[in-house]
């Protein structure tokens, strides 16, 4: 699904074509990702939702490199990255970070924070002992800690706390990209506000963007600029965030919408029950692939891949119903 129609002028920093990855099995080839294609911008944030098993994850380890993709294209600043030299896939990995959603995990418990933070400095830039040193302090200040907070240990910290530290590390080599997966869910309800409050206020000082990876939609809604929906390994709806949340045009949208709390409890919506699990990658249903648990369901669905349609500026939807 081509997402590249866009209603602003800001430079694309990562684009990606026709993305697809193939796992073979046992029991045959698991599509996890379909055929996804976005424009990533300058300073500003996708997010990429969608129920467990979708491709979200596997989307983002595709683009920190973590999974070689079987079809597509990749480019970061226009450069196809999977054809590049082993020059530049090394400046793209230090461009593009990540902050995973499980704090704890992803720092290594035996480092003080001072060198989890510095390591990626040591790998990639050029840094004397001192100016590093200056550099982390500068950090921990933007995320909310202190300078003393560099001698000790990721377990004397609470997991707000290693979640803004696994964010400073992510900024040490100012990159231009930061891939968010999940960075909220696995803290408590409030301390989230103050985690995505300080990745917006990083996002103005640092200029840079955020692919975020979530299931949440109030964290979507609030954090994001563009969302994009997936589906059984495809985008089904992609669009400006208001756009998107006021005229969800796509049934999967629209139930993911209806399934989530209103923002006031005095706000009615439409009742929208789906039927039925979500199908397997491993043979997933011809035309669309939401067609099985459609309420509105044609008879073409169940035989043609539906077309992209533009149905407001930026905001593309890929639906038989439009």
């Amino acid at each position: 699904m081509s997402t590249s129609k866009t209603v602003n002028n800001n430079p694309v920093v990562l684009q990606v074509e026709g993305l697809k990855t193939y796992f073979e099995t046992r029991w045959g080839t698991v599509k996890a990702v379909d055929g996804v294609s976005f424009d990533l911008k300058k300073g500003e944030t996708l997010g990429i939702v969608g129920e467990s098993g979708c491709g979200k994850s596997t989307t983002a380890k595709m683009l920190l490199m973590l999974e070689d993709p079987t079809e597509g294209t990749i480019r970061y600043q226009g450069k196809d990255i999977q054809n590049a030299t082993s020059d530049e896939r090394r400046a793209y990995r230090s461009s593009v970070q990540a902050v995973f959603q499980d704090p704890w995990s992803s720092l290594n418990p035996r480092m003080r924070v001072r060198d989890i933070i510095a390591e990626p400095m040591v790998i990639n830039l050029n840094l004397s002992r001192s100016e590093m040193q200056d550099r982390v302090a500068k950090l921990l200040d933007d995320v909310g800690l202190s300078s003393y907070h560099a001698n000790l240990y990721p377990h004397e910290f609470s997991g707000g706390q290693r979640q803004r530290l696994a964010i400073a590390r992510a900024l040490s080599v100012e990159p231009r990209v930061i891939v968010l997966d999940e960075p909220v869910s696995a803290l408590d309800v409030s301390i989230r506000a103050q985690i995505m409050n300080l990745l917006k206020d990083l996002q103005q000082e640092y200029n840079v963007s955020y692919l975020l990876i979530a299931h949440h939609l109030a964290t979507v809604r609030y954090m994001c600029d563009w969302v994009a929906v997936m589906y059984l390994g495809q985008i089904v709806e992609f669009g400006p965030t208001r756009e998107l949340f006021e005229n969800a045009s796509h049934p999967y949208t629209k139930a993911l919408m209806n399934a989530a709390l209103p923002s006031h409890p005095d706000i009615e919506q439409e009742e929208m029950i789906l039927t039925g699990e979500v199908p397997s990658p491993l043979n997933p249903p011809e035309g669309c692939h939401f067609h099985p648990r459609c309420p509105f369901v044609i008879a073409q669905c169940s035989t043609e891949v539906p077309e992209v349609r533009e149905i407001a500026p930026g905001h593309v939807v890929s639906c038989h119903l439009y």
